[in-house]
C-alpha cells in the first residue's frame, strides 16, 4: 500500500509519518531528507521542488517493486504533486492511504521557533504554504496533532488504513 502522510510546516506529520511507517513495517520516504541528499537545501524554486516530488516518486515505485509499503512524508500541498502518487497506486493497483495532520495555530508557531534538523521551514514559510494549500479531492483522514497525542494519532491512522477501502 502507498500511504501520503500531507501537511504544513510545524503540523507535525513528519514526527508522526516517522513513526507510523515503524509501526506498520513500511518504507519511510521524506521530502526533507530527499532534499537534502539532492543538494537541494536552500533551493526552492519550483524546478526544485519537482525534482524532489519526482525523486520521492521513484523511490517508491522501488519499494513497490520490492513488494513493500510505503509512507510518503511531504507537505503535498499542490495537487499536482499528489496526482503524481496517485498515479502510481493505479498503475500499480495498489491501495492508497491519504492522511492529513494539522495542529493550532500555537502549537504550529512554537514548533517553528525551534530549529529543526531535516527542516528549514519557519513560520514565514508556513503561512506562505497555507495559502497555498491546494484542495484536496479524494477521502483523507485528518489527524490533530498535539504535544501530547501521538499514541492517540497512530492508533486512529492504524485503523483507518486497516478498515474496508475502496481507493485503490
Amino acid at each position: 500500500m502507498l500511504i501520503m502522510v500531507m501537511g504544513l510546516p510545524g503540523s507535525g506529520k513528519s514526527f508522526f509519518a516517522k513513526r507510523f511507517a515503524a509501526k506498520m513495517g513500511a518504507e519511510y520516504i521524506s521530502s526533507d531528507a530527499l532534499r537534502i541528499e539532492m543538494g537541494l537545501r536552500g533551493k526552492y524554486l519550483s524546478k526544485n521542488k519537482t525534482d524532489v516530488y519526482l525523486k520521492m516518486a521513484e523511490r517508491a515505485k522501488d519499494w513497490i517493486r520490492k513488494n513493500k509499503s510505503v509512507v510518503l512524508d511531504a507537505t503535498f500541498f499542490q495537487k499536482k504533486y499528489r496526482e503524481l502518487i496517485y498515479s502510481i497506486a493505479e498503475a500499480n493497483q495498489i491501495s492508497l492511504h491519504l492522511i492529513l495532520v494539522q495542529a493550532d495555530e500555537n502549537i504550529i508557531q512554537q514548533r517553528l521557533s525551534v530549529p529543526r534538523k531535516d527542516s528549514e521551514a519557519d513560520h514565514s514559510v508556513y503561512l506562505k504554504i497555507k495559502d497555498k494549500f491546494e484542495p484536496i479531492e479524494k477521502s483523507f483522514l485528518l489527524l490533530d496533532s498535539t504535544n501530547e497525542n501521538l499514541e492517540e494519532i497512530l492508533i486512529k491512522a492504524h485503523k483507518y488504513i486497516l478498515r474496508p477501502n475502496e481507493q485503490k
